[in-house]
């Protein structure tokens, strides 16, 4: 071995983990690795480098490797922990936080999630009101309000299939709070796979909660592009328009995207607080709140374009929809529209959203529509995968 070719490659990988050329990086730390196998500083290097890819399957094995090593530093074991936790392997994280704590004493965060680890494994055994005093006696004086961590908790459960553990936390909810609209859907949504829309009530107040923190989550830790993508599909077909609706406008993503098509610009959303936020970033000539199926009845022909991205995925049964954006467009007229990509039908998902089938999309949309583009995309990141969708570009008839 080459000791001093092992060191400058070694160098490399930091330098461009460091500019931020991940690709580069990972690369020199694998070839340091080949150079030299048990290379411990490389093997952390690349577990790093994999979490910020958000790769995180994939950095438990380095990182676990990096944490063996003789006089490993804690913040590897912290490291390898929070991988776990990302992977919801949640006893192996709380097992490796606990190692990393009897090293040296974890700090906040490090703690905080270690707590939320614990109880999220305890859920497998204990009651729901068992496992939130596992977190309390974790975080210690640091303990968040129960109810806020149990509802993240209820969230992080479905997205990683744990759904008696899910359901076990939303029942310890509802009876806290019997008048939340939110978990009281998502609850029901465990029990009964039969629903076909989800309730306006509960939509309202989903995004009305989540409208602060909305373009973060989705755009730049999730990284959904829905909205632009389905705008560069638009343009494949026609390059200028009339009356545009952004149906399901939400914080108003989709309007940079529209602009080039130099229309009248409409947005309609169920949530205030989502609408706020839309009229912060500008681009509309009209923002309305209301239901869209109503809204849609409200307007016959006043349209020549309808964006609806991220909205038929709260509507398992898509026909009433349909037959209102027909009703609402001009001859013509087009409809660009985002699904999550089901095998056939509409299913409701655990997540309290619902896949559609290309077969049901065709079928349900044809009084009305022909479909004239397709495409599909990687939709959002949802914990260790990624969920596809299905763009549909559909000419009113």
């Amino acid at each position: 071995m080459d000791i001093q070719a092992v060191d400058d490659m070694f160098a490399v990988a930091v330098a461009a983990s460091g500019e931020g050329r991940q690709d580069d990086a990972e690369a020199a730390f694998r070839a340091v690795l080949v150079m030299s196998p048990g290379h411990d500083e490389a093997l952390f290097g690349l577990g790093l480098n994999l979490m910020i890819a958000r790769r995180f399957q994939e950095a438990v094995e380095p990182l676990a490797l990096a944490a063996q090593a003789p006089d490993a530093e804690p913040v590897r074991h912290q490291c390898l922990a929070h991988a776990l936790f990302l992977t919801g392997a949640f006893t192996r994280a709380a097992e490796t936080f606990a190692a990393a704590d009897a090293i040296a004493p974890l700090p906040e965060s490090p703690r905080l999630t270690w707590a939320r680890a614990a109880a999220y494994a305890a859920l497998d055994q204990s009651p729901a009101e068992a496992a939130l005093d596992v977190y309390a006696r974790i975080a210690g004086p640091l303990a968040e309000d129960l109810g806020t961590v149990a509802r993240e908790g209820f969230g992080v459960l479905v997205a990683f299939d744990r759904l008696d553990a899910a359901r076990a936390l939303g029942a310890w909810l509802e009876a806290r709070d019997p008048d939340d609209k939110i978990r009281a859907h998502e609850l029901r949504v465990l029990v009964d796979p039969s629903i076909d829309r989800a309730p306006p009530a509960y939509v309202e107040a989903l995004f009305d909660d989540f409208a602060e923190r909305f373009d973060r989550q989705l755009v730049e830790m999730l990284g959904y592009r829905a909205p632009a993508l389905l705008a560069d599909l638009v343009a494949t077909r026609r390059t200028r328009f009339e009356r545009i609706l952004d149906l399901g406008c939400g914080t108003g993503l989709a309007a940079p995207s529209l602009e080039r098509f130099g229309a009248e610009l409409t947005g309609v959303d169920l949530s205030s607080a989502m609408l706020a936020k839309a009229v912060e970033r500008g681009g509309y000539d009209h923002l309305v709140q209301a239901e869209a199926i109503d809204f849609l009845k409200s307007q016959p022909g006043a349209f020549d374009l309808i964006l609806a991205a991220d909205v038929l995925i709260y509507f398992g049964d898509l026909a009433a929809l349909f037959a209102a954006a027909a009703e609402a467009l001009a001859p013509g007229g087009l409809l660009a529209a985002s699904t999550e990509l089901g095998e056939t039908g509409w299913r409701l998902l655990p997540t309290a959203r619902y896949a559609h089938g290309d077969d049901y999309v065709e079928a349900t949309s044809a009084p009305g529509f022909r479909i004239v583009e397709r495409q599909e995309i990687p939709l959002r990141r949802e914990t260790t995968a990624v969920t596809t969708g299905c763009l549909y570009l559909l000419e009113r008839l």
